[in-house]
């Protein structure tokens, strides 16, 4: 579960203008040139009267009028019209992100951070999944992964994430989540882990994920939040101290419950985790297919849904259902063998001759 300091981030810069001495146009009812108290935002200034509108913007503090281009969630919470572009409002959305977050965290730690049981029902859910009596020292629930056992050893998983928040945090969101699946998965049943050192493994990866897409601000709010009592920071120095190998063979391997001395340095190698599952059959997505082959002297490129790749390319397609990233491994005269979505299995996708290609 993934928790965050809940805070609003409001106008706090006032100025005063007199008459005719100021430029200013309020940004949510257009009056100006503004005059007297002018509050200032991170996307304008703002009149005093709508500074002082009872309904705000749930994720930057903006003051909200009727008609003014906002959004309303279900759960009566409202989004600007500036943040509303960059929200994740929907469960098609959630799911594409998720896929993406999925594909981008395996790629950061190796393939020994694929799920053995890669099939994740993906969720939304509103702040009154749980009663606000729930929050505890004013932290907000923002995720929830679940994992249930069944027969085999195999496990069931689903995510839930909090909906109509900005698309950055929620890939961290997701990262967080993934990494509890990946933990639930690969624990052994009798493996005893503090729960502030589960949670900040979990944050490392939204960690070193907001990193690699060049965050700091979002990877500051992750090493500032009290969520994990400070664990994440000494997660964030054993990383750098020994690699994230380090830290998931310690998953598997270690003997005590959290990262202190001696288990720190003596719990596991700290070479990067090598699978040691079988990778799940899958079937190619619906409407995957090979059409042609262009051959240009020695270069050869398949077209893949109208898409030309290269021999290693890695492109996102739109599917009638869904957003895949393909990876295309190897091309030959009548098949291409592809990767989808960071999949261990690799696919073969046969020449499609009914389209009338040569």
């Amino acid at each position: 579960m993934r928790r965050i300091a809940f805070s609003l981030i409001f106008f706090a810069v006032i100025w005063s203008f007199a008459a005719g001495s100021s430029n200013y146009y309020c940004i949510i009812c257009g009056k100006g040139p503004l005059t007297g108290r002018v509050w200032m935002s991170k996307w304008g200034p703002i009149c005093n009267d709508c500074a002082n509108l009872p309904t705000h913007c749930s994720i930057c503090g903006l003051p909200i009028r009727d008609n003014d281009g906002s959004v309303k969630t279900g759960d009566g919470r409202f989004i600007c019209r500036f943040d509303k572009t960059n929200a994740v409002m929907d469960l098609d959305q959630a799911k594409e992100l998720f896929a993406d977050t999925r594909r981008e965290v395996v790629e950061l730690y190796g393939q020994g951070f694929i799920l053995q049981n890669p099939d994740v029902t993906i969720n939304l859910f509103d702040v009154d999944y749980w009663s606000e009596k729930g929050r505890e020292n004013g932290l907000h629930k923002y995720g929830f992964a679940n994992s249930r056992p069944g027969p085999g050893g195999a496990f069931t998983h689903e995510v839930v994430m909090l909906s109509g928040r900005l698309r950055n945090e929620m890939f961290a969101t997701a990262a967080h989540e993934y990494t509890h699946l990946w933990i639930n998965e690969n624990r052994p049943v009798d493996r005893i882990i503090d729960a502030d050192t589960i949670e900040a493994i979990c944050e490392l990866t939204a960690y070193n994920l907001m990193g690699e897409m060049n965050l700091p601000e979002i990877q500051q709010r992750i090493l500032d939040n009290p969520y994990t009592h400070g664990r994440i920071k000494t997660l964030v120095q054993i990383n750098v101290d020994h690699g994230i190998g380090y830290i998931l063979n310690w998953v598997k391997n270690g003997t005590t419950p959290s990262f202190d001395p001696p288990d720190a340095t003596t719990a596991a190698p700290s070479e990067s985790p090598s699978p040691t599952f079988a990778p799940s059959m899958i079937s190619p997505p619906k409407n995957l297919k090979f059409t042609g082959l262009l051959v240009i002297g020695n270069d050869r490129e398949a077209i893949i849904n109208g898409t030309s790749f290269s021999a290693g390319d890695e492109k996102k397609l739109r599917l009638k259902n869904k957003t895949v990233s393909v990876r295309c491994r190897e091309i030959h005269d009548a098949s291409v063998v592809v990767q989808v979505d960071a999949s261990t299995n690799l696919l073969t996708l046969q020449r499609d001759q009914e389209k009338g290609v040569p």
